[in-house]
């Protein structure tokens, strides 16, 4: 089978990395956007070999990873998808899905196939060299699935998902934007806002030098890639927006306890924060 990345980061890297420990049969091609990316893959074992032209490089691939930033993934679709052979089965990691997943179906020639993916892993950096073999043990990896999605697709993209050591989960897109804002955009918007508030005292050298394991462990996605939090903001705005007006609701009721003096109701909104909290992660 022979598998290509197209957008060796963290997660392409990831892809290949794990893959080619798990079956060695895979042949992966990998797809940067520079040539010593190319020879950086190699040696590290993420990809067989590589191209930097991912028209050329996806023509003869059986599945193809789409793992660029956000805004170029449908550019790159539409750029490789006449190109490909039949039965060839295509997937991206973008986190909003609506809008890609609908764009990339009508963009599949007749035969060729999309299933949209988006798997719930990460660190701060987005570069190759944070890439590793585990990165999705574990991990939730969401599949879309529509009225256009072939279901011998979703199955074959399930399986390498499997691989990977992710667990699939099914959700149609426009929930799964819901949800993604929820869990992951808008923290990315509350870490920012909240370094910015820090950043904008007066008092700022003084809150840093003091700064200790709650300011950290609670902005800590606010030093990834500026670049991905842009195109999560631009891609999947109407969920962002609502989730951030539900946020500053609750921060609003919040605001109100402390400025009565309401103990009790405090003490209530923080044990349903920890209860709450507690039920996810444990």
């Amino acid at each position: 089978m022979k598998i290509a990345i197209i957008g060796l980061g963290l997660i392409g890297g990831s892809i290949g990395l794990k893959l080619k420990r798990q079956n060695s049969r895979f042949k992966i091609i990998g797809i940067p956007r520079r040539e010593e990316t190319i020879d950086q893959a190699i040696k590290m074992g993420a990809i067989d070999e590589g191209t930097i032209d991912h028209v050329k490089g996806a023509a003869d691939a059986d599945i193809v990873f789409v793992c660029t930033p956000i805004n170029l993934i449908l550019p790159v679709i539409s750029e490789i998808a006449p190109n490909l052979k039949k039965g060839t089965i295509v997937t991206d990691v973008g986190s909003s899905k609506y809008e890609i997943v609908s764009a990339a179906e009508k963009a599949m020639p007749r035969g060729v196939y999309f299933v949209g993916g988006h798997p719930m892993a990460g660190k701060e950096t987005s570069k190759l060299e944070a890439a590793e073999p585990g990165l999705f043990s574990g991990k939730t990896w969401v599949l879309t699935k529509t009225s256009k999605t072939s279901k011998k697709a979703w199955e074959e993209v399930g399986k390498l998902v499997s691989l990977l050591g992710a667990k699939a989960l099914e959700m149609e897109t426009k929930t799964h934007d819901l949800v993604v804002a929820g869990i992951s955009h808008m923290p990315l918007a509350v870490a920012a806002a909240l370094v910015n508030a820090v950043a904008d005292q007066p008092e700022k050298d003084l809150m840093s030098k003091a700064a200790a394991s709650g300011l950290r462990d609670t902005t800590r996605i606010a030093s990834g890639d500026p670049i991905l939090g842009v195109d999560m903001f631009t891609t999947n705005k109407k969920a962002v927006l609502k989730m951030l007006g539900s946020f500053k609701r609750s921060l609003a009721n919040l605001e109100r306890l402390i400025k009565e003096g309401n103990g009790e109701k405090i003490r209530e909104e923080l044990e349903k924060a920890k209860k709450t909290r507690d039920s996810i992660f444990g």
